[in-house]
């Protein structure tokens, strides 16, 4: 991130202490593919940053957000911070929270926790056997490398839009940034439990999703909305074909015969 020689950190793609959200002290966190579903400990890590790189994402809003994000069957810290004022606009399925004016919100720090995550996703693979990123940004990861080092504002071909769940249980779970389908902009997307992350880039992208941009909009808008319940039906879809390992089969019809159900989608 700061383009200087130096030794590397072993940095995660996903904040490490987002693993511990996604599991119990019984059962690792399962990982999806298209091809394998199982029970793994392992976290997508690799030398990327230096250690004031790492401070720099930490200090600037990792720290501030994790621990404000829901603990399996506990509270959600962030969503009962963002209720405690009136949305400006509700419907029969979301509400929208003007978070700029709630003293409780960091908002500059919601943001660069965001982009620190895409751009981490920009610049590496986080896999053994390839080179290309995990998504392709192209010249627009400078723009955020910029700003995560403070150095710009984010362009106005950029809009970050951040959702908060309302589920009444809420997924333990993770997506790690991937490229979505969008007609009109480039979009980018990642899920860690209790909220979800689009970033969208094109001309008029901003005036476009003026609606729910937090970066653009002045009243720094969030969504809440039932986001697990649409991260299920993803990650079903994305899994329907995976091969689930014998590991996965044994832990589930363990827990399953405690009287437990584990479903996919709704």
């Amino acid at each position: 991130m700061c383009l200087e020689e130096g030794k590397l950190c072993r940095s995660h793609l996903m904040p490490q202490a987002l693993y511990a959200l996604c599991g119990t002290d019984e059962y690792d966190p399962v990982r999806l593919t298209d091809e394998l579903m199982l029970p793994t400990s392992r976290q997508t890590a690799d030398h990327l940053l230096c250690f004031d790189c790492e401070q720099n994402l930490s200090r600037n809003g990792e720290s501030w957000l994790l621990s404000l994000l829901p603990t399996l069957g506990g509270p959600f810290p962030l969503l009962d911070r963002l209720m405690k004022q009136s949305p400006f606009y509700r419907d029969t399925t979301l509400a929208a929270y003007a978070s700029a004016t709630n003293p409780e919100i960091d908002v500059p720090k919601l943001i660069h926790f965001a982009i620190g995550i895409f751009w981490k996703a920009s610049v590496h693979s986080w896999l053994g056997d390839s080179d290309e990123p995990r998504i392709g940004l192209g010249e627009d990861g400078e723009a955020l490398r910029l700003y995560l080092r403070g150095q710009a504002d984010l362009p106005k071909n950029i809009a970050l839009c951040i959702a908060v769940d309302s589920a009444p249980i809420r997924l333990p779970g993770m997506l790690e940034p991937y490229q979505c389908s969008n007609p009109d902009f480039k979009n980018f997307c990642f899920f860690i439990p209790g909220m979800f992350f689009q970033l969208l880039i094109g001309a008029g992208v901003q005036e476009a999703l003026s609606a729910n941009c937090i970066n653009a909009n002045p009243r720094s808008p969030i969504i809440v909305e039932e986001v697990s319940k649409v991260v299920r039906g993803i990650m079903r879809e994305q899994s329907a074909a995976a091969r689930k390992t014998k590991k996965l089969l044994e832990t589930t019809a363990e827990i399953e015969e405690r009287g437990l159900s584990l479903k996919l989608g709704d």
